[in-house]
């Protein structure tokens, strides 16, 4: 230990004689560090903590599928069934199931009312999780029966914000979609299960109700899938085990019910990777990126040191001379390195302090539900070891060269003699740091080009000048009273200054969230699905979703006996290609078996996402149709859709005093929002391909720098022989290239193989785009060369007889 001690206070006397070096070596390793625990620190909570419930790596989603494809959600009549049927199972493999749904509404103790996101559970729901609430209890089974279910549990966050954490709230009656509900209870932090966990309520149906028939019993219903399912393994059952029972059950209701369950088949997913879903691919490119970035730092500081072990070769070969052994020279060097990289892993975890908020702030909302994303035990214990292990890592090479010196052969060639073998790993460093380097440039460049590409895909509408907003009514407001109602807050928002047209939809393209429906047509053996819109006539018109065929909803339409429907191009040419659409008709569709008339085909709107293709879709009318959460969207006139916001609201508190404005956005900010994810990675890997770029450029100024000062006697000879400023300039480009073009080459081969990781994550083009690669290439060329450049300039400068008298 002394040893230890002693080499510590060796290599801080060395670092205080070489301040600049030390700085620079400790900022570069900072800028690296620093970066890796900063994306650590999110990787660490988002994909290897346990999420904060007992046990959660035995809670699963069950959702139901379609010819193999899952469809996120379940039937109530399927739920009831895969409950009763586990229950009367030999080999009983989950210990509880629940259903929710969430939904949009409002919440009033004054005349202020505010918007929530609530969600409607059965009374299993909160057994599931394991968490107790933090006042008063949860839902429990007789909440569900008739009369006794207008009881509410509180998210922490509302109870907060709402109630001023008033510890008397349990028992104080609030208003709630304009109903009076009873507050039970209020749940801790961090529980939050799904996005709508702000207030949870149950259904005297011991189901959700189902939005569009909030009247009828939603256990009769077996192919309205709109439940989210969630079930906890017993104690000892496997994923294997829940797999294979839920697979029994599927095929036994299949042969029950052919005509809804046909094909009908069941997903299972844990639920840390539901909720994770496809963030992880995201992270972990972004992990692998400033590891790549950490190891070109660990070159160029390897470069450093390899530059100046050059100026301690005399005091290596004196302490060799006066008996030290190569492995105490070994240990001295590597403590200096070592102690080099935990400095810089101090200022790196100061600088990851910093940039984890701002990393929060790109991130998709995926990464914003973990809210304790941050510095923690596990992140200083990664930068720790990640500080050691560079320390070795970029020390172990120059410690070894110099710790082969020989007293004898230093005396004898001399300082620049000495300097081969370090010149060939200096140049190997560089190599590798421009190969890797170009290894990021080239997934970065895919990346901005995959998004530029999906920045210009048509979404079907026109995002300018567009103000949207969700309005919620009561689950029990019937089709009059939502009709009465959405129909009166259209007209008044159209009537006001600066609106060109006002449209309401039961869901905004890109807001998140569909809703299927199947339907047979006359004549065709199979049936069909489509994604459902309720909407009011003029929602095309405010939207600018162009009308292909026949004609769109009236106001005549919404008294009519006829049930029509406008379908998008995607379903017509799906269902009657070839044909003209107009005038068919779809049957047995929606809750009550409706048969409608088509009456207009409009253009695709990309509802799921910019890179998703449009899915078939039927549009209804409201009043024929009912939906009591809506989304309305307002065409403004001048270049700032907010501004009627305040106008907005006031319209809507002329109708009903108890309906928020919630979810207040432009149009733009949700493409935005949509496209947040790729937004992030490309962002990022971008920053990071630019660092590297940045790195590999000053070790090449460097390295070449070395070499210039290191050949300033023979340049001056060549120069005193006749060589002209050109050909010193082109000797020594040519030499700094060369190391270039090796690095480039080498790094093509390595992106050809990495980027295919990254085509999951790519929209319009593909992994190995030649343009991409041969873009970088030249990029990484020109920097190169300039980096080059300026040693050259320098050498073709010299003075013969100043470089003549060198040494």
């Amino acid at each position: 230990m002394s040893g230890l001690i002693q080499d510590f206070r060796y290599a801080l006397r060395q670092f205080r004689k070489s301040p600049g070096f030390a700085a620079v070596a400790v900022i570069t390793l900072a800028l690296g560090i620093g970066a890796n625990t900063a994306v650590f620190s999110v990787v660490d909570q988002v994909l290897l903590h346990p999420l904060p419930y007992p046990d959660s790596d035995r809670i699963v989603k069950i959702s139901q599928t379609f010819e193999g494809i899952s469809t996120n959600n379940a039937s109530p009549a399927n739920y009831l069934d895969w409950v009763s049927q586990n229950q009367l199972s030999q080999n009983q493999a989950f210990a509880e199931m629940a259903a929710s749904r969430g939904w949009q509404g409002s919440l009033s103790t004054g005349d202020r009312p505010e918007p929530v996101k609530g969600t409607m559970t059965t009374p299993s729901f909160f057994a599931l999780f394991g968490v107790d609430p933090m006042l008063g209890r949860s839902l429990e089974g007789g909440d569900a029966r008739p009369g006794n279910d207008h009881v509410v549990v509180l998210g922490y966050g509302l109870w907060q914000r709402y109630f001023a954490a008033d510890r008397a709230i349990i028992g104080r009656d609030i208003r709630l979609n304009g109903e009076q509900y009873t507050v039970v209870g209020v749940m801790p932090p961090n529980f939050s299960p799904d996005e709508y966990g702000e207030l949870w309520l149950t259904s005297s149906w011991g189901v959700p109700v189902h939005p569009l028939a909030p009247d009828k019993d939603p256990r009769q219903f077996r192919d309205r899938n709109y439940l989210d399912v969630w079930a906890r393994l017993k104690p000892g059952a496997t994923m294997q085990q829940g797999r294979a029972e839920l697979g029994t059950i599927a095929r036994r209701l299949e042969s029950q019910y052919p005509d809804s369950n046909g094909d009908v088949g069941v997903s299972f997913l844990p639920l840390h990777e539901y909720i994770v879903g496809d963030v992880r691919p995201v992270l972990l490119v972004l992990l692998a990126a400033v590891v790549i970035v950490l190891l070109i730092v660990c070159a160029n500081v390897a470069n450093l040191l390899l530059a100046r072990a050059t100026a301690r070769a005399k005091e290596i070969s004196i302490r060799t001379a006066l008996g030290a052994s190569r492995r105490r020279l070994l240990r001295q060097l590597l403590t200096e390195s070592v102690l080099l990289a935990l400095v810089g892993g101090v200022l790196g975890l100061l600088l990851a302090v910093l940039a984890v908020p701002s990393l929060l702030a790109l991130s998709p909302p995926d990464i914003r539900q973990f809210k304790q994303i941050g510095i923690n035990r596990e992140v200083l214990a990664f930068t720790f070891l990640a500080s050691v292990v560079c320390g070795v890592l970029f020390g172990l090479i120059p410690a070894l060269q110099s710790s082969r010196s020989r007293p004898n052969e230093f005396l004898k060639e001399g300082e620049r003699g000495s300097t081969t073998n370090r010149g060939r790993t200096r140049s190997a460093l560089v190599i590798a740091e421009v190969g890797l380097s170009l290894v990021l440039l080239v997934g970065a460049g895919l990346l901005v080009k995959s998004f530029a590409r999906l920045m210009d895909v048509n979404a079907g509408f026109d995002p300018d000048h567009l103000l949207t907003f969700n309005l919620g009514l009561p689950p029990s407001a019937d089709r009059v009273r939502q009709l009465a109602f959405y129909q009166q807050v259209v007209q008044r928002l159209q009537a006001l200054p600066g609106v060109q047209a006002v449209g309401a939809v039961s869901r905004l393209p890109l807001s998140g969230g569909n809703s299927s429906r199947s339907f047979n047509v006359p004549g065709h053996e199979k049936g069909y699905d489509a994604d459902i819109r309720v909407s009011t006539p003029d929602y095309f018109r405010a939207m600018r979703i162009p009308l292909l065929k026949g004609r769109s909803f009236s106001e005549s339409d919404v008294g009519s006996s006829l049930n029509v429907t406008v379908i998008n191009e995607a379903l017509a040419r799906a269902v009657f290609p070839g044909q003209d659409p107009i005038g068919k008709t779809l049957t047995n569709f929606g809750p009550d078996d409706l048969t409608l008339q088509i009456i207009g085909v409009v253009g695709n709107v990309r509802h799921v996402g910019l890179d998703a293709d449009p899915h078939s879709e039927i549009y209804q009318l409201l009043g024929q149709a009912q939906w009591p959460s809506m989304f309305v969207a307002i065409r403004s006139a001048t270049s700032d859709p907010t501004s009627v916001t305040s106008a907005a609201q006031n319209v809507v508190w002329s109708v009903n005093k108890e309906v928020p404005l919630a979810n207040v956005r432009t149009m733009q900010d949700l493409i935005a929002n949509s496209v947040q994810r790729r937004k992030f990675s490309m962002l990022l890997l971008t920053i990071f391909a630019a660092v590297a770029m940045l790195l590999a450029a000053i070790g090449l100024y460097g390295v070449m720098s070395y070499s210039v000062a290191q050949r300033t006697h023979e340049i001056g000879i060549r120069m005193a022989l006749g060589a002209r400023h050109p050909d010193v300039l082109a000797l020594v480009v040519k030499q700094g290239m060369a190391l270039a073009l090796m690095g480039i080459a080498s790094g093509a081969v390595l992106a050809l193989a990495m980027t295919r990781l990254i085509s999951g994550m790519l929209f319009g083009i593909t992994a190995t785009d030649p343009m991409t690669f041969l873009g970088v290439a030249a990029l990484l060329g020109t920097v190169a060369f300039l980096a080059n450049y300026l040693p050259a300039r320098r050498a073709a400068r010299v003075d013969p007889m100043v470089a003549l008298r060198y040494e």
